[in-house]
């Protein structure tokens, strides 16, 4: 009787068992991978269900918008509680729940919401802006040189990814149009045009850090990401939402920003205080107030004279609209309007663009016409004059060499215009913790305790120092002592003699005083060469 086996049968053996093996082992392998293929599915439902409880706590904000992309940062979803933290996917040590992971979800809606994790979304792709009653959608027919009525649904109206930002027209109260219509802007049909800027996020690590000379000639990317309504915080610790956004105890979504400097139809200009208004009105027809290409801007008033006028366009209902609040432009919304230039959604991002030629032309109109281009940025001394939307007989794809749309923050025509040179521009910004209504600003009583100025219409700097002007910090979004001297602009902040804020700088501004986007300096409150720039937010 033998007992074991032989060699032979050993051998045997392990020649099945490795045929065995040779069967089994893909079948194993991918049975482990999918394992792990559905352990990330599992993790793709939990974070695609937060998204959606997301969403669903924030309806009032998402509204099922069929043109917006909506990004989720993870992140937010974890800090929200909607989802449990760590989660690591399989063959990844990340942590897509930490502050630092650029997992978001990107959502989509075609009937119903669609949902995919991504490492390339961030913020709202596209932002819709919010139209009012009393302001017509309006988009650029470059054939004909139009400005044409567009359906607000249509996805030609606005491409912020293209630098094409949102137009919208305030028609005279007796004029009608209809979708497909041409609208005159020579103030015979519209009245106003205004901009969508929309709410973002901007990264404000790379405004902390001290540039060269050379650096500040030709200035780097301000990045920028878009924001929901509710996003008060950063979506990482290296960015903070803009702070024009925050607009007294609310926040909103975005503001309309008048396209030109205000301009008037009949105002005698040459009349010091002209508009004669206060807080009970004006005596002169504010009805003729336009925001135009074309026009002469609206100077010789005390900057009270142009925070009451604008005001009063929303209390006198002039120009049909509703539910709009106007008034004065503030320096914080100035500043959200030239980072916005200076993001890669705007003239910095545009591919016809170069160096110091991302920087916005300089209106030399010494007549003071809005939209007027120089054709080159404000260290240029040659003088070339031509309108908001001439080209200089030259293909109409190479826009840095046109001469009009280079001076728009956006370097093409849908930009916002005379935002360098043309007239300095009062904003409401002060210096001042005592009476900033001193020297000739035009407010009898003191800006605090006057009712009728709440503290949403300006912004107070406390300190001249501007590296501690708020609250014993930088003013991070007000385009001031963190983008000082860019592209080589004049910049000094206001102090107790100069109170109040001008931005923009004037035509006549040469090499040694130059005038730009990023241009900042005081004033007493009464510039005969001063305009201001008409705002509205949504109530």
């Amino acid at each position: 009787m033998k007992n074991g086996f032989t060699l032979i049968e050993m051998i045997g053996v392990m020649v099945i068992l490795s045929l065995l093996m040779a069967f089994a082992m893909p079948n194993i392998i991918n049975y482990i991978k999918k394992g792990g293929d559905t352990k990330d599915t599992v993790v793709k439902t939990l974070v695609y269900d937060a998204a959606s409880k997301y969403i669903d706590d924030n309806k009032k904000i998402f509204k099922q918008d069929k043109k917006n992309i909506y990004c989720i940062s993870v992140y937010t979803l974890a800090k929200g509680g909607y989802v449990e933290s760590p989660i690591v996917l399989s063959g990844s040590n990340e942590d897509i729940t930490s502050e630092t992971s650029t997992k978001s979800v990107k959502v989509t809606y075609d009937k119903k919401y669609k949902y995919e994790l991504t490492d390339e979304c961030t913020g709202i792709v596209n932002p819709t802006p919010v139209l009012t009653k009393g302001l017509t959608p309006v988009v650029y027919d470059e054939e004909n040189e139009n400005w044409v009525v567009v359906d607000p649904k249509d996805n030609n109206w606005y491409n912020y990814d293209e630098q094409k930002w949102a137009n919208a027209v305030v028609l005279g109260t007796d004029v009608t149009k209809q979708v497909g219509d041409t609208v005159a802007v020579d103030g015979s049909e519209a009245k106003m045009m205004l901009v969508w800027i929309p709410r973002y996020e901007y990264n404000y690590k790379n405004l902390e850090e001290e540039l060269t000379e050379d650096q500040k000639s030709t200035p780097p990317e301000i990045e920028v990401n878009f924001v929901l309504k509710n996003a008060k915080n950063g979506s990482t610790s290296k960015y903070k939402v803009h702070p024009a956004f925050t607009f007294g105890e609310r926040e909103v979504s975005g503001f309309w920003v008048g396209k030109f400097e205000l301009s008037s139809i009949s105002t005698n200009l040459n009349d010091t205080n002209n508009l004669g208004c206060n807080d009970e009105g004006c005596i002169s027809d504010i009805s003729n107030l336009r925001v135009l290409p074309n026009a002469v801007s609206i100077k010789n008033n005390s900057i009270s004279n142009f925070w009451y006028a604008i005001r009063n366009i929303e209390k006198t209902s002039l120009f049909g609209v509703s539910n709009m609040d106007t008034h004065m432009i503030k320096n914080s919304e100035w500043g959200a309007i030239a980072y916005l230039s200076q993001s890669k959604y705007g003239k910095y991002g545009n591919k016809y663009y170069e160096g110091e030629q991302r920087e916005v032309y300089q209106n030399k109109s010494d007549a003071f016409i809005t939209g007027s281009s120089n054709g080159t940025p404000s260290q240029d001394t040659s003088y070339t004059q031509c309108t908001y939307n001439q080209k200089k007989g030259i293909d109409t794809n190479q826009d840095q060499n046109n001469c009009g749309p280079g001076a728009s923050t956006t370097g093409n025509i849908y930009g916002v215009y005379d935002m360098s040179g043309g007239t300095s521009e009062y904003v409401m910004g002060v210096y001042g913790i005592n009476n900033p209504t001193t020297q000739y600003s035009g407010f009898n009583i003191n800006l605090f305790t006057d009712g009728n100025i709440k503290s949403k219409y300006y912004d107070l700097y406390a300190t001249q120092i501007s590296t501690s002007a708020c609250n014993n910090s930088i003013c991070f979004g007000h385009a001031l002592s963190e983008t000082s001297q860019w592209y080589n602009d004049t910049f000094y902040m206001p102090f107790n003699r100069i109170p109040w804020i001008i931005r923009g700088g004037s035509n006549d501004y040469g090499t040694n005083n130059n005038s730009g986007i990023f241009y900042s300096n005081g004033n007493g409150g009464l510039n005969t060469t001063s305009s201001t720039r008409f705002v509205s937010m949504n109530n």
